[in-house]
């Protein structure tokens, strides 16, 4: 059975064609975005390097999506050894401006740095940076991923793995709040459960994590919020590839779930500053079988459902706390 990659890709192209109207509102008034990101420094180690980098990715996505509304956009790169006090009276100035509708800064940022984050005007944190404290119920990501989750999730189990984490605490709660039915896995968590829902989604961030052993032909959806620069210019998703061949429905990496929190990040944006009743838009439901059906197809063609290969010594790694180096405030969020 062959495998349907979902684009983002095509989604913002379509989010960006209806909100574009907006522009004539938006652009004529001066408001501006502030997205804010972190350099590497030369002897940062590499993992660091490609969280940054994937951050850099993100950046310039925003950049452009803003900039289609009509906005003018302040893309500060600040080097990692920032003080506290620069960093800070830079976060204050933009909330003091009043030509200023939101404030993004990348995550992961310098651990120094990170408190100040919570300095953020919450009427401008149209991203969720202040958890409790945002107007957000979730970041853009994690919006997104439940948006593309939806037209799937009747009568389904959704593992999502990495599910302490920023961004997928952030999944858990919308789709909690939905009413569905949520398998949270996380570091200590065995993995293979995955194998036993209707839809997995990882926002682990932790490249080719999971492999045949989680990610099997009955799953009708398959979301890979994971986004990893390797050194010969590729990225890797928290699926293996062999993995990513198996399921009905998967969103690819690059060109999946990026877009689509550019494209939620754009409708907060003209919701914030030009008209606050625009609708929400949906994700396109896309033809999936249910767990019975593929059973029924499988038994239909003689090929009874492989069984996945027990581990019981399987584990999440332990350096995998939250959504690492996933789409998002944790790994940049590029695509």
């Amino acid at each position: 059975m062959t495998t349907h990659q979902l684009s983002g890709t095509d989604l913002l192209r379509t989010v960006r064609g209806d909100l574009e109207p907006y522009r004539q509102a938006i652009q004529p008034n001066d408001q501006r975005v502030a997205v804010l990101r972190f350099l590497p420094a030369d002897n940062d180690p590499p993992h660091w390097a490609r969280r940054m980098e994937a951050s850099r990715v993100s950046a310039d996505q925003k950049v452009r999506a803003f900039t289609h509304l009509g906005f003018d956009v302040d893309h500060v790169a600040l080097p990692g050894t920032v003080s506290t006090s620069e960093f800070a009276d830079r976060l204050d100035a933009y909330n003091a401006d009043p030509r200023v509708q939101a404030i993004i800064v990348q995550m992961p940022a310098p651990a120094h740095l990170t408190p100040l984050v919570q300095r953020l005007e919450p009427a401008k944190d149209i991203d969720g940076l202040l958890h409790d404290r945002s107007l957000q119920r979730a970041c853009a990501t994690a919006d997104g991923i439940a948006r593309i989750v939806t037209p799937f999730a009747d009568n389904a189990s959704i593992a999502v793995v990495g599910a302490r984490g920023f961004v997928g605490s952030g999944v858990v709660r919308l789709l909690q709040d939905q009413g569905m039915r949520v398998m949270p896995l996380d570091m200590g968590d065995d993995l293979r459960r995955a194998a036993q829902a209707d839809i997995v989604v990882s926002t682990a961030g932790n490249p080719h994590l999971l492999t045949t052993e989680h990610i099997r032909p009955h799953h009708r959806l398959v979301v890979d919020s994971g986004f990893t620069p390797l050194a010969d210019g590729t990225v890797a998703g928290d699926i293996h590839p062999e993995a990513a061949r198996l399921p009905q429905n998967i969103t690819p990496v690059p060109g999946g779930v990026g877009p689509v929190e550019m494209a939620v990040l754009m409708e907060r944006a003209v919701r914030q500053t030009a008209d606050p009743n625009v609708p929400s838009w949906t994700f396109p439901a896309a033809p999936y079988k249910s767990r019975v059906q593929f059973a029924a197809t499988m038994h239909s063609l003689g090929r009874p459902p492989a069984r996945p290969t027990s581990h019981p010594d399987f584990r999440m790694p332990p350096q995998l706390r939250g959504p690492g180096t996933s789409r998002g405030h944790d790994g940049g969020r590029a695509r």
